[in-house]
């Protein structure tokens, strides 16, 4: 205890000190000054603090530690005081301010709803007035709507009987090319066409004006402009020409009766008589150019460009798929069946890509379901039942397919895989003994496609585009360009192939006789020899008959296909070169010399000579 008093007497003297040195530094007292200061408060404090007083310094420190608590506790209640007072007032000024940012909220929500409520008003104004509008367009779209329909009924109509008239027109067209080539034919053989001038002039005149008169009927048709009037003018264009026919025929029959009873008679004495002029026809079956009844005219005869007894078979094959077509055409028109045809093609389409030589029960099964299909029974195509008669035109329909599918394959298929030709041909053989009928639609739509088996070169027409005539001949378009020559030869030569294993290939077991058998070959290679070669495809095609079919011509006709083997050599070959400009004569050049060191055709790969399955 008494080292805390002594502890607080120092204390306080350098407080005193401190003090004293502070107000003299103020002053300007000197140091000395400061030092008896420093004397006469120690010796204040220890008076102060002496003993002698009899009051001990506990006390004393008692009393200043209560005083100093007091003076601690008022400071504390008077800071308390304060941080109540200004927490009362900030209590005070948050309410006002709570109560202002509550007001400030409420009149903004008002503000809002109000502009909402102004917003919703405003939208249902628009809504109201674009609801208006769009009624009125819907009024409108629906007045135009009836206006389209009406004019697109009227508009069927009209190509509706447009399209009538087009096909009368070609029923009439169709007619008169087989008529118009017959009548001409008549006219040739006359035994004395001065004779036929004398009596039948005005009819010899009015055979080409009648052809002129259908030529502009099908004009108008080829540009959609046809009507009554025209169909009216063909049918007496087309009456007319029959009655032609029928004088013609009269007149011919008893010029060649005198004829032949003026041969029998003794012979009269010698008379200088004019030599018959020769009666011009037209190039192609379908459009005959005018008979050359002025000499100072140059024509083309019919001869440069097709056989007359090839012409014939090539109109009636023609006529005869045209006539084919119409059997199915509300088949193709109707609409409710349009599943019923896609099935059909599915079941001709697998069965026909199917086909290869693997094996003699491969090419059965396919012969098999083709010809169930043919047959009006049920095949099974992927799980699903397929019967063509369904629809009373089912099979028809299903013939024409085919044959379009077999031509088809000629034209992708073997062109790239010759060997494959002779798969599909025993297998068209076969169907061709059981339907004659499909036989006859897989020839028309070859000699469609390719012309030059009949052989066929068909000529430009007066006014026919370069399109429609490339197209005649064969060849496709794609974009409007026509495709390559190379192009076109391959597939050509495929066609040619399938053709040429037609005439060869034997059919299925049980089955003996080809229905397009090598006498139609030795009539293709004799016919094309009179004609004059035409650029690259007559080389082609001479070609792949011989590649193809030239061992079987050796064996059946023997030395009379050697005779026709020289003229090809000595004659032929010579022309055709001269009008080839790629490899089409040399391919035929090396093939005759590769015969002349044999003296043979060798046997094609795939054929094989007797029926396999």
């Amino acid at each position: 205890m008494d080292d805390f008093e002594q502890f607080k007497i120092s204390a306080l003297k350098k407080v005193h000190h401190i003090q004293i040195t502070a107000s003299r530094n103020v002053g300007g007292k000197n140091s000395n000054e400061s030092k008896s200061d420093e004397k006469v408060v120690e010796k204040k404090i220890n008076t102060n603090f002496a003993p002698s007083y009899g009051i001990p310094v506990r006390y004393v420190l008692k009393e200043r530690e209560l005083q100093r608590q007091a003076e601690v506790k008022s400071a504390i209640q008077a800071r308390l005081n304060k941080f109540n007072q200004f927490s009362s007032k900030c209590t005070e000024n948050v309410g006002q301010e709570w109560v202002k940012k509550q007001q400030t909220f409420i009149n903004g929500q008002l503000q809002c709803e109000n502009k909402i409520i102004n917003s919703l008003n405003q939208y249902d104004q628009l809504s109201s007035n674009k609801q208006e509008k769009l009624n009125q367009y819907y009024q409108n779209l629906e007045k135009q709507r009836k206006t389209q329909e009406e004019e697109l009924k009227a508009k069927e109509n009209k190509q509706k009987i447009l399209r009538e008239n087009v096909e009368r027109a070609k029923a009439f067209y169709v007619e008169f090319c087989g008529l118009y080539p017959k009548v001409i034919i008549i006219i040739k053989s006359c035994g004395s066409y001065d004779e036929l001038k004398k009596v039948m002039l005005e009819e010899l005149k009015r055979t080409p004006v009648l052809r002129e008169k259908f030529e502009e009927v099908i004009k108008k048709c080829r540009s959609f402009e046809i009507t009554e009037v025209d169909i009216k003018k063909a049918a007496d264009v087309l009456l007319e020409l029959k009655s032609l026919k029928e004088k013609f025929e009269g007149a011919v029959n008893g010029i060649n009766a005198k004829i032949n009873e003026a041969k029998q008679a003794p012979p009269p004495p010698p008379v200088e008589v004019k030599k018959a002029e020769p009666v011009n026809v037209a190039a192609q079956p379908q459009q005959i150019v005018k008979d050359e009844l002025d000499t100072n005219k140059s024509q083309l005869k019919i001869t440069q460009f097709v056989g007359l007894k090839n012409l014939t078979m090539y109109t009636a094959l023609m006529d005869f798929l045209e006539q084919h077509s119409l059997t199915f055409k509300d088949l193709l028109e109707d609409v409710t069946f349009k599943q019923f045809k896609f099935d059909c093609k599915k079941a001709i389409n697998i069965p026909v890509n199917a086909i290869s030589a693997i094996n003699s029960s491969h090419i059965m099964d396919k012969y098999d379901r083709l010809h169930k299909l043919l047959s009006g029974q049920t095949v099974y195509i992927s799980d699903q039942q397929i019967n063509a008669t369904k629809h009373p035109k089912g099979i028809p329909f299903c013939m024409d397919l085919l044959a379009k599918k077999f031509v088809l394959q000629g034209d992708l298929m073997i062109s790239s895989n010759p060997e494959s030709a002779f798969c599909y041909a025993t297998i068209i053989s076969s169907l061709w003994n059981d339907f004659p009928l499909l036989g006859n639609l897989i020839l028309a739509y070859m000699f469609q496609a390719c012309p030059y088996l009949v052989p066929y070169y068909i000529p430009q027409n007066v006014g026919e585009s370069d399109e429609e005539f490339y197209q005649r001949r064969g060849y496709q378009y794609v974009n409007g360009q026509v495709e390559k020559q190379d192009k076109f030869l391959k597939r050509m030569t495929g066609i040619m192939r399938l053709y040429c294993a037609l005439l060869i290939t034997k059919p299925k077991r049980g089955q003996t006789q080809i229905p397009h058998n090598l006498q139609n070959g030795w009539r293709w290679l004799v016919s094309i020899l009179k004609l004059e070669p035409q650029v690259d495809i007559t080389a082609t095609m001479l070609h792949v008959f011989l590649e193809s079919a030239g061992f079987a011509m050796e064996q059946a006709y023997g030395a009379h296909f050697k005779k026709i083997l020289r003229v090809i050599v000595q004659q032929f070959l010579p022309s055709c070169s001269k009008k080839c400009t790629g490899g089409a004569g040399t391919r035929l050049e090396l093939l005759m010399t590769e015969y002349t060191k044999k003296g043979k055709f060798e046997k094609p790969n795939g054929y094989t000579p007797t029926a396999t399955w």
